[in-house]
């Protein structure tokens, strides 16, 4: 009986394309924590100057995409 690892080409790049993607998923959790952070802030005088919502939002769409491409390339 074969199963789906059989028909995984291992040594294909899509290893780069899924550890790209994973990267940047972790980027997106990471981001959106810190605007849940930002958001429960006690000195509201006390702004940061970074995008969280921007770099969730890039990050987790790229990260999506890469990993799709992964699965896509390592299942065909």
């Amino acid at each position: 009986m074969t199963g789906w690892w059989q028909m995984i080409d291992w040594n294909g790049p899509w290893q780069a394309l899924a550890a790209c993607g994973g990267g940047l998923l972790v980027l997106a959790v990471a981001a959106l924590l810190a605007e849940r952070r930002r958001h429960a802030r006690h000195d509201l005088d006390r702004v940061g100057c970074m995008p969280w919502t921007m770099i969730y939002v890039l990050s987790f769409f790229m990260g999506i995409m890469l990993v799709g491409t992964a699965l896509k390339t390592a299942l065909h």
